[in-house]
C-alpha cells in the first residue's frame, strides 16, 4: 500500500483516508486535516520541494 506524507504537517497517511486531494502544478498533495488544508492553500509554494521530475 502506498503512503504519502503531508506536505504541512509531515504526518504519513493512506490516501484513502486524506481529508482531501489537492493538485497542484501537476503533482497531488494528500492533506490530513481542514487547518493542513487551509495552510497549504494560503502558501502552497512553501511546502513544495524543488525536486526534480523523473524521466521515464
Amino acid at each position: 500500500m502506498s503512503q504519502h506524507i503531508d506536505p504541512v504537517c509531515g504526518k504519513r497517511m493512506n490516501p484513502n483516508k486524506a481529508h482531501i486531494v489537492i493538485t497542484y502544478d501537476g503533482q497531488d498533495y494528500y492533506l490530513c486535516c481542514p487547518l493542513c488544508q487551509k495552510t497549504f492553500e494560503e502558501n502552497p509554494s512553501k511546502f513544495i520541494k524543488n525536486e526534480p521530475k523523473k524521466r521515464s
